[in-house]
């Protein structure tokens, strides 16, 4: 009785006790918080290493190369045209056909022409006896040099008309200027063609030639001679060498147009094909990979990750030529370990467990 009668008097004193007991409670469940999150955060930090599918890649000598887009054309062409009226009255050459020089394309009707002819070479036998008569009477005297200047002017006007009749007659005759085929024909017989109408056009498709465009910086690599490799896009293949370099760049482009001669003896090659030019260089060690194999860097910076010590590293490469397989890299030394699967989930620097193909089958 007599302690609860002191407690009531003091309440202070309970009120006191009581707070003790909870801060003690409290505290106890604090540090029983802090062991758990401690053994939680230590779980957190054992973090696996992450597996990656790593192949050791040799590299192999190959040619450095220039590649470019080109179109063949013919090595040059042309179209006949009638040098003298009349009416066609033969056809010889067909469409597509293939013509030497000197072939007959076309006969334009002489007409009168030869009549023509005959008519001024009498004339031309009178005009030069004329001639030699004033020239004697000239010497004796008997006459001045007006009259011989004329008698010989009119000589030499018969025989310029002879002349004139002559290149008439053979240019009712239409034929090749060169070996070629005749790619296209304007007329048949019975037309009527005047000076300048079109008559056919022929084109030299030996060599054949393929025009394409180098940058600046390839033009300088490029020399009249070297050989090139052609894959048209109808997958006919040749080989040809450069020809011609440009010396002045295209405005518009600011490229330097090359021409690549291809023998083309068979005709086998047509013009009006594009294709792929590879001009091969110098002969670099390279290594073959697949182009899903590239990376990018935080700046951007093509390249592939490969393992060293089962860390990851980013090694930037320079690309000297592609295929329909894969692509030809320089910058990886003579043998690289290149991550072949899993390379998207790491970065450089990282420590990685790297799994070579061998190994992966044990």
């Amino acid at each position: 009785m007599l302690n609860r009668r002191w407690l009531a008097e003091r309440p202070y004193v309970l009120a006191a006790v009581i707070a003790s007991v909870l801060v003690l409670w409290m505290m106890s469940g604090m540090m029983q918080a802090e062991e758990v999150t401690s053994e939680t955060e230590s779980k957190h930090h054992e973090v696996p290493v992450p597996k990656v599918k790593v192949e050791t890649l040799y590299a192999q000598p190959v040619f450095d190369s220039v590649e470019l887009y080109g179109r063949t054309e013919p090595d040059r062409t042309t179209t006949l045209k009638a040098e003298i009226p009349g009416r066609v009255v033969e056809v010889l050459a067909r469409r597509g056909a293939r013509v030497k020089k000197g072939d007959v394309i076309a006969r334009i009707a002489i007409n009168d022409l030869n009549a023509q002819l005959a008519k001024s070479k009498a004339l031309l036998v009178q005009r030069e006896m004329e001639y030699q008569g004033t020239l004697k009477l000239n010497q004796d005297g008997y006459q001045g040099k007006v009259q011989l200047s004329r008698a010989e002017a009119d000589l030499e006007s018969v025989k310029a008309e002879i002349s004139r009749l002559e290149i008439d007659i053979a240019n009712t005759v239409i034929r090749a200027p060169f070996n070629g085929v005749m790619n296209t024909r304007y007329i048949e017989v019975g037309d009527y063609v005047k000076n300048g109408d079109k008559v056919a056009m022929i084109a030299d498709l030996n060599p054949l030639i393929v025009r394409a465009h180098v940058t600046e910086n390839q033009i300088n690599q490029l020399q009249r001679g070297q050989k090139a490799d052609i894959k048209l896009l109808n997958s006919q293949q040749a080989q040809g060498e450069i020809r011609y370099i440009a010396s002045v760049a295209d405005d518009a482009t600011n490229t330097f147009k090359i021409e690549v001669a291809i023998d083309n003896s068979d005709f086998q090659l047509l013009a009006g094909l594009s294709g792929e030019v590879n001009i091969p260089l110098t002969q670099v060690d390279a290594i073959k990979i697949s182009p899903a194999l590239l990376a990018l860097d935080e700046v951007g910076n093509v390249g592939v990750k490969t393992v060293n010590e089962n860390t990851v590293v980013f090694t930037g490469i320079d690309i000297v030529k592609t295929e329909s397989d894969g692509i030809w890299l320089t910058g990886l030394g003579q043998q690289a370990d290149i991550i072949t699967l899993g390379q998207g989930f790491v970065r450089d620097g990282d420590t990685v467990q790297a799994v070579f193909p061998d190994l992966e089958s044990k």
